[in-house]
């Protein structure tokens, strides 16, 4: 008898590790009991506002909108009222706010008159931000900030055809007003779907759909464009993503195993192989504040998402529960537990609850030189904010003046250490209307930068 019960507890202890290892082996999760939303779109698109709170969007040539407040479990379909075109890209900030935008016409395969819409209220109503005009225009991407969630960007296609004017609508205030620039277009070139990131005020962009890929960026908020060529091959920039205006890692539509790294903000690249079996077309995500970073492709017999914890060098394939051709995926991070979700182009959506290792706090990231940033928001009513960088130790000033030269606030006297920072101007109920000034003082560095208020 109690070699039997041995035996039982053996074969018992023998079914429990046989299950922790397929869970364990499982990074990736089916999401709930609706795994397939039934999104027949090529380029579906995900929003990860938080562990519970999830949108989705696609549609083949009439809209699709769906989103979850239990962490997948059950997936609700929201309405679609107004909007008139499938969707391809989608950023929500909380269980009733989102913005969506199509591609101009229906199936996108052309662009056209491509429109940005706002919700408030899950759906109930949808209000246009705006419309791109022209034949071509394409919304690729909408993307906020994760480290200043005020500011967002929405891109197109250039709607007058590739070379023109691209369409690009900012935000400095959460999505509640909308400014449209028109960022120069370059020849033959217009822009890749799910490629555009924005990691602060000051650096945004986006990939180009023509060879080479390369990457479209400002690195002072849109008053100066660069195109920075990767050193991989493809027809197009499948892939990006940035850990902060420096490090960021690019794949094209054909490139993987290859991807392209960068140090310098896309100045130049180096080609790293990720040694793994994912294939095909490629999307990528930085988890904000951290070295991790992960990407997906299409193909992968033992899954199709890969991760890397060193900054995009090195990479290891997760397992997807046997579902392929992931189309997009987005990452929120609490602490050190990061959330994901992805879906693929049949509509299955993959869940993930992980972990990183370390959280880089924004004064650990030691600058290479002095540096006083545009504030943002700029128009300003009553506060805004201004970030400046010191590379050493320093005795710093920060003081505000108006246009005749009176000071009118200090907001920093005091010795630092070397980093990153960041500090809040108020202008109360003391100051009017005006142009004003702000200067820095650290070591032998002074510089000086106009700002507006505007009440």
């Amino acid at each position: 008898m109690k070699r039997k019960n041995l035996q039982f507890i053996s074969i018992i202890a023998a079914l429990l590790f046989l299950v922790t290892v397929k869970y364990s082996y499982s990074q990736w999760t089916i999401a709930g009991a609706l795994s397939n939303l039934g999104i027949t779109n090529p380029s579906p698109a995900v929003s990860v506002v938080d562990r519970n709170i999830v949108w989705i969007v696609g549609g083949e040539t009439t809209p699709a909108v769906y989103r979850t407040t239990n962490a997948g479990t059950n997936w609700i379909t929201v309405p679609t009222t107004g909007i008139a075109l499938n969707l391809y890209t989608v950023w929500a900030l909380d269980a009733n706010t989102a913005f969506v935008a199509d591609g101009g016409n229906p199936g996108g395969t052309t662009g056209g008159d491509a429109t940005f819409y706002k919700t408030t209220n899950a759906g109930t109503n949808w209000t246009v931000v705006g419309h791109t005009s022209g034949t071509a225009g394409f919304f690729n991407g909408i993307a906020f900030s994760r480290t200043e969630p005020t500011f967002g960007i929405a891109e197109s296609d250039p709607p007058n055809g590739a070379g023109t004017p691209y369409y690009l609508s900012k935000t400095t205030d959460g999505g509640a007003t909308w400014t449209v620039t028109n960022p120069p277009g370059y020849p033959g070139i217009a822009s890749s779907v799910n490629s555009v990131v924005a990691v602060s005020h000051s650096f945004y962009g986006w990939g180009s759909n023509a060879s080479p890929p390369s990457f479209i960026v400002t690195s002072d908020g849109g008053t100066t464009w660069n195109k920075r060529n990767s050193s991989i091959t493809g027809t197009f920039t499948s892939g990006i993503a940035f850990k902060d205006a420096s490090i960021g890692i690019l794949a094209s539509s054909t490139s993987l195993p290859s991807i392209s790294r960068t140090t310098n903000g896309g100045v130049t690249w180096t080609t790293v192989s990720t040694g793994t079996t994912v294939g095909g077309l490629c999307t990528m995500k930085w988890v904000d504040a951290t070295n991790t970073c992960y990407l997906s492709g299409a193909t992968g017999p033992a899954g199709c998402v890969s991760k890397s914890t060193n900054g995009g060098l090195n990479w290891t394939t997760m397992t997807t529960s046997g579902l392929t051709g992931i189309s997009h995926m987005d990452f929120e991070r609490n602490g050190t537990i990061v959330y994901g979700f992805a879906i693929t182009s049949s509509g299955a959506v993959l869940k993930l609850t992980d972990n990183v290792t370390e959280v880089i706090s924004t004064n650990s990231l030691i600058p290479t030189e002095y540096k006083l940033e545009q504030n943002y928001p700029n128009p300003f009513n009553p506060s805004t904010t201004i970030n400046f960088s010191i590379p050493s130790a320093s005795k710093v000033t920060l003081k505000v003046y108006d246009a005749l030269g009176k000071e009118v606030a200090t907001l920093a006297d005091e010795f630092k250490a070397a980093g990153n920072y960041s500090t809040n101007f108020n202008a109360g109920s003391n100051l009017n209307s005006g142009i004003y000034f702000y200067t820095i003082t650290a070591g032998n560095y002074v510089n000086t930068k106009k700002f507006v208020l505007i009440k």
